[in-house]
């Protein structure tokens, strides 16, 4: 039975809240690693002279030299808090730029050197945690925007820590934030919707059981049977250990799995009644007490554990075709040899058709999907696809991305495609 793709990124989504559409610019890896031309060096080493120097390169974008006089202007002046500020200033603005850039481990350490001259900026607390989100590091996001939060009760870092905290499955902290950013802003429109969301799931789970293994946190209902959480726990691991043979996948934290009776999965995830399982930043299942080791089981395990491989990979960036495409591969679905598609085959057509809501169409968007993700399996194995979800996770766009590991234009592709399968 189809599987609904995972949602947008739980990351990008929120990156987009929090620093507007200008942060998920993405740039050639030339335009990345370009440097300005440099500025007229002038030779001074303290006083005015030295910040004239600092924003003659501040104002050519060269902002490594800039940094560093603005930083010994502030060291030769160490109780002006305006010298702190400018140094604070450039290695904010560097930042700002190498996450555009995409290169968020680089953008982590600029705001931690800025920082270090104002330790309290709420702009650049905001920054490291937005970055710390960039470069999958989201244990390291939460305690600089927490500070940052407490300084200015922004509205779009309340909602960021709120879906972190959900994400962690702490209900009660993802709830406090967005109860205090509602009594700002009654009318604020996601808060609402993400509370009600919370809430639901929070009051379904009550009296769960909890069981921690090395690599998943599972939550079952009291009556849930053990026998079922065993078999569970075993598919689990087995998919944990195909997917890092595959895919080279290992999770930097525990991956949390919720397992309902099937009324209340519907209940919680309000999915359509064809869907058998979801990943929302949770893996959510419907399990019966007395669930046998079905090989059905196993392949929705596996499909769901994928598409958390594949969001952590990507770093939330995969598309929906490619979401459910290499989740089927890898569940082991098989590829429709007869498949036919009459009209124009596009990978902006396919995404479409994925999500739409009449379930015949869907499942040709699945199945298409599976049939595109094989042909590219074929070409380069499981590592091109792992290239693939590589090159996506560091910002490349699908076209540029399969150009990059497969060496052929999206445009071409898409014209085999439609040729082997008629259309």
């Amino acid at each position: 039975m189809a599987r609904p793709a995972s949602p947008l990124s739980v990351v990008v989504a929120l990156l987009t809240l929090a620093v507007g559409a200008a942060l998920l610019v993405r740039k050639s890896p030339s335009a990345a690693t370009a440097v300005s031309p440099p500025a007229p060096t002038v030779t001074v080493a303290n006083g005015p002279a030295l910040r004239e120097e600092a924003i003659t390169f501040y104002a050519a974008g060269d902002f490594a030299p800039a940094c560093e006089r603005f930083s010994r202007a502030a060291a030769n002046e160490p109780g002006s808090g305006a010298r702190r500020q400018d140094a604070a200033s450039c290695f904010e603005a560097w930042a700002w730029r190498a996450l555009r850039e995409n290169r968020a481990d680089e953008a982590m350490a600029l705001f931690t050197e800025g920082l270090r001259e104002r330790p309290e900026a709420p702009t650049l607390l905001k920054g490291l945690g937005i970055a710390a989100i960039h470069a999958g590091r989201l244990d390291k996001a939460i305690a600089p925007l927490e500070t940052a939060v407490a300084a200015t009760s922004e509205a779009d870092v309340r909602l960021l820590l709120a879906r972190l905290y959900d994400h962690r499955d702490d209900s009660a902290a993802a709830i406090h934030h967005l109860r205090a950013l509602l009594t700002r802003e009654p009318q604020h429109p996601l808060a609402a919707g993400l509370l009600s969301k919370i809430e639901r799931e929070r009051g379904a789970e009550a009296g769960f059981h909890r069981e921690t293994t090395a690599h998943f946190v599972v939550k079952w209902r009291s009556d849930g049977g053990a026998e079922a959480l065993r078999v569970v726990l075993r598919l689990l691991e087995t998919a944990h250990r195909q997917l890092h043979a595959q895919l080279g996948y290992r999770p930097i934290g525990r991956v949390h799995v919720v397992l309902y009776g099937d009324q209340q999965f519907r209940a919680v995830t309000r999915v359509h009644g064809w869907v058998s399982g979801l990943f929302d930043g949770k893996i959510r299942l419907p399990v019966g007490a007395a669930t046998p080791a079905s090989p059905a089981l196993e392949r929705l395990i596996v499909h769901e554990y994928a598409h958390a491989a594949i969001h952590d990979l990507s770093r939330g960036r995969a598309p929906r075709w490619l979401h459910e495409g290499l989740a089927q591969l890898l569940e082991g679905a098989p590829v429709d040899p007869g498949l036919r598609v009459p009209g124009s085959l596009t990978l902006a057509a396919l995404e479409a058709l994925i999500a739409d809501p009449d379930p015949a169409r869907a499942r040709t968007g699945y199945d298409l999907a599976l049939w595109l993700t094989d042909d590219l399996a074929s070409r380069g194995g499981m590592a091109s696809l792992r290239a693939l979800l590589d090159r996506v996770a560091v910002g490349d766009s699908a076209p540029m991305a399969l150009g990059r590991v497969y060496g052929v234009r999206l445009s071409e592709l898409e014209s085999q495609w439609r040729s082997l399968l008629g259309s």
